[in-house]
């Protein structure tokens, strides 16, 4: 059942919203980024000491683990910029893909969705029309969430919380919507691998954040990881801070207890995994400008 496609009037009003909303943050961005790294650093410190463990006792192979994992989930970023193409008739090669998924995920280090405005830049300029590719990002971005929101929901049923039927009804509408309106925009083949790689993607979190935990010395199942995903989605995507830097840590903190979890684990964890995902973006990006300098290419 496909859902109902937005006039025009309604995607030039959400249009003029985002731009206001911005323009906004932009004026901040000085001092909201000083109060992320603060509230990350202090949060740090805080949780390093409730746990009494000091930063050379980390355990060095699920450190190497998690590093590890970067490769993937920058390929996995890439095939979601890959499929977005598809959905708006174009066709970017994977590797391209790849680079420009990569400078958006450092985008997100800025206090705009600078990652939104990268992916739609990306479709545009591989021949997509603007409005349709806003669309199409703002409905990849609903659907994650949605997704989020789902496995959260699901992952509490266990633990008997209150929260787990409210959520997971929110995250099963939400995911039902963002596909049946892909399927309106760009049929159902398209709109099904969005739908699986978005679930992939919530798999690949989930043993992130489980590597992360140990690192901490800490055991949680992958089940578990869920509400914590859902916690640096959510902080990410309210573009408030570079990364959701220090919010979705303290997300993070605040839903530790709906699986018995240390609160100062659940900020450390979240914050090891953001810092790594950032360094193998950058780490990505700095090679990619070197090949295209000595290649006399556009990275």
């Amino acid at each position: 059942m496909g859902a109902a496609i937005p006039s025009g009037k309604a995607i030039d009003c959400i249009t003029r919203l985002r731009a206001r909303a911005q323009a906004g943050l932009r004026a901040f961005s000085g001092p909201l980024l000083v109060l992320a790294v603060l509230l990350f650093v202090v949060g740090g410190w805080y949780s390093f000491r409730q746990l009494d463990i000091a930063p050379d006792e980390l355990q060095p192979i699920p450190l190497a683990l998690l590093v590890a994992t970067g490769p993937i989930t920058l390929l996995y970023s890439g095939i979601g910029l890959y499929l977005m193409s598809r959905s708006v008739g174009t066709a970017m090669p994977l590797p391209r893909s790849v680079t420009l998924s990569t400078y958006a995920n450092l985008a997100e280090a800025l206090p705009v969705p600078g990652g939104a405005i990268v992916r739609t830049g990306a479709l545009v300029a591989s021949g997509a029309g603007l409005k349709s590719s806003s669309i199409l990002v703002v409905l990849s971005a609903v659907l994650w969430i949605a997704i989020a929101c789902l496995g959260c929901g699901l992952a509490l049923v266990a633990h008997g919380h209150p929260a787990a039927f409210p959520l997971s009804g929110i995250g099963f509408c939400g995911s039902g919507l963002a596909t049946g309106w892909l399927v309106a925009r760009a049929g159902w083949k398209n709109a099904l691998l969005t739908l699986g790689h978005r679930i992939a993607g919530m798999i690949i979190i989930s043993a992130r954040l489980h590597l992360a935990f140990l690192v901490m010395g800490q055991a949680l199942p992958l089940a578990d990881a869920l509400p914590f995903a859902l916690a640096n989605v959510a902080g990410s995507a309210a573009s408030i801070a570079p990364s959701g830097l220090g919010i979705s840590e303290l997300l993070a903190a605040g839903v530790a207890s709906t699986v018995a979890v240390a609160p100062a684990a659940a900020f450390l964890a979240v914050g090891v995994d953001r810092l790594i995902a950032l360094a193998s973006s950058g780490l990505y990006v700095l090679v990619a400008m070197a090949v295209s300098g000595r290649n006399g290419t556009k990275p």
